[in-house]
């Protein structure tokens, strides 16, 4: 692993990210621009499949989730800038793996959800969700806020590898 750092650390592109005084920063607001459309709408969503928020239709919810998926992209292109720009800190980091891991596995649970409660997308106004959905939208509540927990965490816990 530490072969790849200091490649990618060589790189022009990771040099640009951090040898200019105002890519970090902007990067940063950008995150936190993204992870704010993700929480807010994920978290809305995650939180009409647990139960709550039952006068309004999911179907309204989900109409919001392409803003989500551009706030998922900027995190994407943002994280991937901050791990280009300084790999040392994050591959040997407890905090930045934990991470990963709630990331992946908020996807594989809006994969599963995606793909086996279909039929939940009609949930109307009052209507109550199935037990699996509030387990998947309990899953997917936590992972998110996993991601959000340890991403600020990263500076603190360090490296532990």
């Amino acid at each position: 692993m530490d072969g790849f750092v200091a490649w990618l650390e060589a790189t022009a592109l990771s040099r640009a990210v951090v040898g200019h005084g105002w890519v970090w920063p902007l990067c940063e607001t950008i995150h936190f621009i993204g992870l704010s459309l993700v929480l807010g709408i994920a978290g809305f969503f995650d939180l009409r499949l647990i139960g709550f928020l039952k006068r309004v239709p999911l179907a309204a919810i989900r109409d919001l989730m392409p803003i989500a998926v551009v706030g998922f992209v900027l995190n994407l292109v943002t994280g991937l800038a901050f791990f280009i720009g300084m790999p040392h800190q994050y591959v040997r980091n407890v905090a930045w793996w934990a991470k990963v891991c709630c990331l992946l596995l908020a996807g594989l649970n809006a994969l599963l959800f995606e793909t086996l409660l279909g039929a939940t997308r009609s949930l109307g106004a009052g209507d109550d969700t199935p037990l699996s959905a509030k387990v998947i939208g309990a899953v997917s509540l936590a992972s998110w806020l996993g991601v959000l927990y340890f991403g600020r965490m990263l500076p603190f816990l360090g490296n532990a590898f």
